[in-house]
């Protein structure tokens, strides 16, 4: 291994570290306010809760434009080189993505709660806290400045954030439950850890950006015409495979929902959430290796490109074992001491969606290795035809076997994805680095 890897690998290793301290107090904190709040509410208002956040997380994703990796791709040789400048429009352009991804979060939002409500025979007082919840999804979403705090290597930022977010969401919680206060409290300290959350993004954005070359935020509107050739493309097929990823979580909730009752889908959510909780370090690789694979990329450095990829694909292929053991053991138990009550095959249902975190950590390597060498349009068209077959497929098998057909639904999906990435690797392996053809 180089000595250029071997700063890559400690680069990596060290920003993921930082960042699983903030998720570990996050997990903490999660363990804490998801049962308090099923004690507040009750399996099935809980369930309500989280069919509503899920209503309002699917208009911010389907929304977004993944301006960070726009930000990186086409800004971080001139964020280390100083060309302020070319920086600039690049932040500028980021920044107007945002402000079409929210506008568009909301119009979606809206229309995803009357359509939902209506067929899962809500209330008008349920749906009416629907529609207020979805006016914080916007800030689901930070975008350009999470863009510019993993350009700049912040990534020791990203804990605080995380934890004071948390810390809120969780002394609300114990309030509401000492209280003994319903579902629109609790609905409301969900959109004030959202509203944190964002602010700090925001704050810590403009400083870095201000200290750097005196940046104003809404000088950004003046001109909506610039882009670097290629810039919107990347952006469009990068949206839709980020997009088709986040939102399958969301998507998969409310189909659950709607065919089985709000408590089956708190059930199936939680389940997924412990799965994704185990494998969370592991994911943290992800928002780390995409800057460092760009600036290889910028160096021209493709044999050490593909050699940390594949190097970080061993290490969470370990990593993965690990963790699918763990769960046998302690799946089941904190599921209990979440809910505060039992489901029967709980161990079961999380060591399959276990099974699909880890196609889902497997893939984390091989995608940002697509996208930086400039094979974006394949990940978009692979996820978009494996999307297609998923979400028919979830309901159906959920209809005829339960919340254990939504389980393997969602492995084989996950599975299917690390399979194309596979592949896509072994077709545009070969042409890495090497001069496309006139």
């Amino acid at each position: 291994m180089s000595s250029a890897e071997r700063s890559v690998f400690r680069s990596i290793f060290r920003n993921v570290s930082v960042l699983t301290l903030g998720r570990v107090v996050n997990a903490l904190c999660s363990f804490v306010y998801i049962a308090f709040t099923v004690r507040a509410l009750g399996l099935s208002d809980f369930g309500l809760l989280i069919l509503i956040h899920s209503l309002a997380s699917t208009g911010s994703v389907l929304s977004r434009m993944q301006s960070w990796q726009t930000l990186i791709r086409f800004g971080s040789d001139a964020f280390s080189k100083n060309e302020t400048d070319l920086l600039r429009k690049v932040v500028h352009f980021c920044i107007r993505l945002d402000t079409m991804s929210a506008a568009g979060s909301i119009i979606f939002g809206l229309v995803a709660v009357q359509i939902y409500g209506v067929t899962a025979h809500w209330s008008r007082h349920v749906r009416f806290l629907a529609d207020l919840y979805v006016i914080v999804s916007p800030l689901m979403y930070s975008g350009w400045a999470n863009g510019i705090l993993r350009m700049a290597g912040k990534f020791h930022l990203v804990p605080i954030i995380d934890t004071c977010a948390a810390i809120v969401k969780t002394v609300g919680v114990l309030v509401g439950y000492a209280l003994h206060l319903k579902l629109g409290y609790f609905l409301a300290m969900w959109a004030l850890a959202i509203i944190i959350d964002y602010g700090f993004y925001f704050y810590y954005a403009m400083d870095i950006l201000r200290k750097k070359f005196r940046f104003r935020y809404f000088q950004a509107y003046r001109s909506w015409r610039w882009q670097i050739p290629g810039m919107w493309q990347f952006t469009r097929a990068a949206s839709v495979n980020q997009t088709l990823g986040n939102i399958s979580g969301h998507v998969a909730t409310l189909l659950v929902g709607n065919g089985l009752g709000p408590a089956e889908a708190a059930v199936f959510r939680v389940c997924r959430q412990i799965a994704d909780g185990i494998v969370t370090p592991a994911q943290l690789i992800s928002p780390v290796l995409y800057p460092e694979l760009v600036k290889m990329r910028d160096k021209q450095d493709w044999k050490g490109l593909k050699r940390v990829t594949w190097k970080m694909f061993g290490v969470l292929t370990a990593l993965s074992l690990l963790l699918l053991v763990l769960s046998a053991f302690f799946g089941s138990k904190i599921f209990r001491l979440m809910l505060h009550v039992h489901v029967h095959h709980t161990s079961l249902y999380i060591s399959i969606m276990l099974m699909a975190a880890v196609f889902s950590l497997l893939v984390i390597p091989l995608e940002p290795l697509l996208i930086v060498v400039g094979h974006v349009k394949f990940l978009m068209t692979s996820r978009t035809a494996i999307m297609a077959i998923y979400f028919p497929a979830l309901y159906v098998l959920t209809m005829h076997f339960g919340l254990a057909g939504a389980c393997l639904t969602t492995a084989a999906c996950n599975a299917a994805i690390l399979l194309s990435r596979f592949a896509g690797v072994w077709i545009f392996g070969g042409r890495i680095g090497k001069p496309k053809p006139e």
